[in-house]
C-alpha cells in the first residue's frame, strides 16, 4: 500500500475517534463502511469482466 494513502487514512481514523459524539461517531462509521463495501464490490466487478476478457 502506498504510505501516502496509508498516513492519510490513519488521520481520518484519528479524527473520527476524536468525535465525542457517539451518533455522529456511528454514522460517520457506517458511511465509511458502506463506501469501502461499495468500492471492494466494483472492483470485485472489474475483477470478473477482466477476467472474462482473457476467456474469449
Amino acid at each position: 500500500m502506498d504510505n501516502n494513502i496509508k498516513i492519510k487514512i490513519d488521520e481520518i481514523v484519528n479524527e473520527i475517534s476524536a468525535i465525542n459524539d457517539l451518533n455522529i461517531k456511528h454514522a460517520v462509521l457506517t458511511y465509511m463502511e458502506q463506501q469501502a463495501a461499495f468500492m471492494l464490490w466494483q472492483m470485485e466487478d472489474e475483477k470478473h469482466i477482466d477476467n472474462d476478457s482473457y476467456n474469449v
